[in-house]
């Protein structure tokens, strides 16, 4: 009775100890699917694919420093990958691209408005740019390279009310380097954990890149583009083959939360952060990798916490297959033997109708048994 009494215990404590770690592994999960929601800039395959049923994939490329590109070479790029695509029989429709990029850099300008002066992280962009960083606008519009005049800025939330007391003040002037630019709009930042974290910048505002080559001579550090992936890879080799980065990064952004680049992040732990290449992060890409490191975290926690529940759920499923097979070997014989015996009596009662085997043995369990009797 003592030793039931244990094993009824164990068996309880078992259970107990499976049901806490499989709440501790879905916490992970819901965590994890949290994180991979909050951050736009890595959605922009999905917006530019729109309704179309052809694949696309997001490449980022982070140039060093010391190697950076002018627009002269983003020009080049996209004349070659246009052949490239026509190669691969990929035309694009009468009325659009079947890509879209983005390229910037950035520098700290001074810039004044109707309140006062002040020295702010300035971004250069050129190309679709807000197509893969969908800033909310507070008010106004967005600035693009095929705009008619390269002579407007975008705002940011906090540097509208320290320059002009209102966010309310698209179509305004301010003055950098002795020349006037008109606000086009003003954005909200982004109010993500992982942004939140990485920018640490202050007020900012947002620059057409040729106006802002004019004004600091800072060539383009970043490079993105959204473009087909017709098969897994195809976008990130025609990237890697044609656009040359040196000692810098090209990462796809369209799986950088897939279960082997998590897995890849969690075994480089420690080495990630020893940067010797020169490259400097904007602050998008400094806040996903913040979210590659806590989406490491949880998946190692998720596989531990369910590896207990797990191994139980494959034994309980083993043994109880075990008792299947056992209980199958059991009846199918004796089944097989009725289900014969049936036919046997079947066939006799059709040979003999009328019998004293048919009248007497009819409708008994054991015809053999039956037969001996008469």
């Amino acid at each position: 009775m003592k030793i039931h009494v244990n094993k009824r215990r164990w068996y309880w404590a078992l259970g107990l100890t499976n049901g806490v770690l499989a709440l501790l592994a879905l916490v992970c999960g819901c965590l994890m699917a949290w994180i991979t929601g909050q951050l736009p800039s890595l959605d922009a395959a999905e917006r530019w694919r729109g309704s179309s049923e052809m694949r696309f994939a997001q490449i980022a490329c982070f140039l060093p420093a010391d190697t950076p590109k002018g627009e002269e070479d983003i020009l080049q790029f996209r004349r070659t990958l246009d052949q490239k695509l026509t190669e691969a029989s990929l035309t694009a429709p009468s009325s659009g691209s079947l890509y879209a990029d983005a390229y910037s850099a950035s520098a700290n300008l001074t810039v004044t408005g109707d309140h006062g002066s002040a020295q702010v992280k300035t971004i250069g962009v050129g190309g679709n740019f807000f197509l893969f960083h969908p800033l909310q606008l507070r008010s106004g519009s967005y600035i693009s390279e095929t705009d008619l005049m390269q002579d407007r800025v975008i705002l940011d939330e906090p540097l509208a009310w320290q320059l002009f007391g209102s966010p309310d003040v698209a179509g305004m002037t301010v003055t950098i380097s002795n020349k006037p630019y008109y606000v086009a709009g003003v954005v909200r930042r982004e109010s993500d954990f992982a942004t939140k974290e990485a920018y640490l910048d202050g007020p900012g505002m947002f620059l057409s890149y040729s106006a802002f080559y004019e004004l600091t001579e800072a060539k383009i550090t970043c490079y993105e583009i959204v473009l087909p992936d017709v098969i897994s890879g195809f976008g990130l080799g025609l990237v890697k083959e044609n656009f040359e980065v040196g000692l810098g990064d090209v990462v796809e952004n369209s799986s950088r939360y897939s279960l082997e680049h998590l897995l890849s992040v969690a075994g480089d732990f420690g080495n990630r952060s020893m940067r010797s290449n020169g490259v400097i992060y904007p602050y998008w890409e400094n806040a996903v990798r913040l979210t590659e490191d806590y989406l490491a975290l949880l998946l190692v926690l998720l596989l531990i916490f369910a590896l207990l529940p797990a191994t139980t759920l494959t034994v309980l499923a083993i043994r109880a297959v075990i008792r299947l097979c056992r209980l199958a070997k059991q009846n199918i014989p004796r089944e097989a033997d009725l289900f014969v015996e049936r036919k046997r009596e079947a066939r006799y009662a059709k040979e003999y109708p009328g019998s004293k085997r048919e009248t007497a043995c009819n409708g008994r369990n054991n015809p053999d048994s039956c037969e001996k009797n008469l």
